[in-house]
Order: C-alpha cells, then structure tokens, then sequence
C-alpha cells in the first residue's frame, strides 16, 4: 500500500503542476473574453480548478504523515478513512481536469498552447486510469472506505441515461473503446461507508 500512496502523490504532484499551466493559459482568455458568455464559461472551468489546486494543496502533507507512518493506515483510524475519501474525491476531480483539458483542446487547437494542452490531457488520462485502479484496490483492502458519495462521474454511474454520458469517458482503459456493458455489469459494486457505518466503527 506504501506504493500506492507514492503513485498517488506523484500523481497530484503533477496534476498540480499541471493545472498552473492551465490556469496560466486560461488567464489571458478571461482577461480579453470578447463577450460575458465567454468570461463566464473560462472563469467557472478556472474557478474549479483553482478550487481542485486548494484542495490538493491540502491533501498533500496530509498524505505525507501517512506515507511515514504505516501504523496509522487503517479502517480504524479516522483520519485515515477521511483521506482516503479525500482522494476518492480527486479522482472526481481528475476527470473533471480531463474534460476540461478537452474543452480547452477545442478552441486552443490552433494556437502555440495546443501542443502543451494536448501533452497535459494524455499524462492526465493516463493518471487517471491509474488512480481508478489504485482506488478500486484500496476499497478492497479497507472495505470500500475509498470511495467518497459524490466521487463518481456521471459517465461512470450505471443508474445514469446513457444518451447523458460522453462515450470517451466511459471507457476502462484510456480513451479508445467504449466500456462493454456486459462487463460493467459484472464489475464488483464497492461498498460505501456510511454515517451509520462511521458511528459503529467509532
């Protein structure tokens, strides 16, 4: 498990770096917006990003004294449960970066920031795989512990429309194909703590 949470700061580590550069880029766009809508739609992907950059920037020592002290990395320790939700809802976030790279690929495709966008959308969706993987692994060790309400995107949740899912984001491996439903069916639902759960457990 110490890997794991290695992996993980690497990950936030770099999602942090990256979302600088992002906000950098962003920052001009919001400056000289043509119209309202325009000011609006690239402050709110900004404002929740630096939102995402005040939470990681939070999260970061916390994980730090867990990577030092394995003792402490356990159901029974709440704080320990606190931060693995916390990351639970990171991975949300890390999605959220995903799409909004996206958006940004979509009016910057043609500029001298295209190459640093694109750069940052596909190291992104390779973390992001990996940190389903590391939370789906988690959850089976702490007993669903890793797993916030609230974490999972709506291209991901089973009880959503799929007309109101983006194809490429519901995929288990990158970008490249659609997830099979037959498998998704199989795929073992994680257990979800609970106030109740909490309650008994302290």
């Amino acid at each position: 498990m110490i890997n794991s949470f290695t992996e993980l700061k690497e990950i936030f580590l770099r999602t942090r770096d990256n979302i600088h550069e992002f906000m950098a880029i962003l920052t001009p766009r919001i400056e000289n917006a043509k119209d309202d809508h325009e000011r609006l739609y690239y402050h709110h992907i900004y404002e929740e990003e630096e939102q995402r950059l005040d939470r990681l920037n939070a999260l970061l020592p916390k994980m730090d004294y867990f990577i030092e002290n394995e003792n402490s990395r356990t159901a029974e320790n709440f704080e320990f449960v606190h931060i693995l939700q916390d990351i639970s809802l990171e991975k949300f976030g890390l999605h959220n970066f995903l799409e909004h790279l996206d958006l940004a690929l979509f009016t910057f495709k043609d500029t001298e920031h295209a190459e640093s966008l694109t750069q940052m959308r596909n190291s992104t969706d390779l973390d992001y795989q990996s940190i389903k993987t590391i939370l789906t692994e988690l959850n089976d060790t702490f007993d669903g512990a890793a797993s916030a309400p609230g974490s999972v995107p709506t291209d991901e949740k089973h009880d959503v429309n799929e007309s109101l899912k983006v194809e490429k984001y519901t995929t288990n491996e990158g970008t490249s194909q659609p997830t099979d439903n037959k498998q998704a069916s199989v795929n073992k639902p994680m257990k979800r703590l609970t106030v109740g759960s909490l309650k008994k457990q302290y």
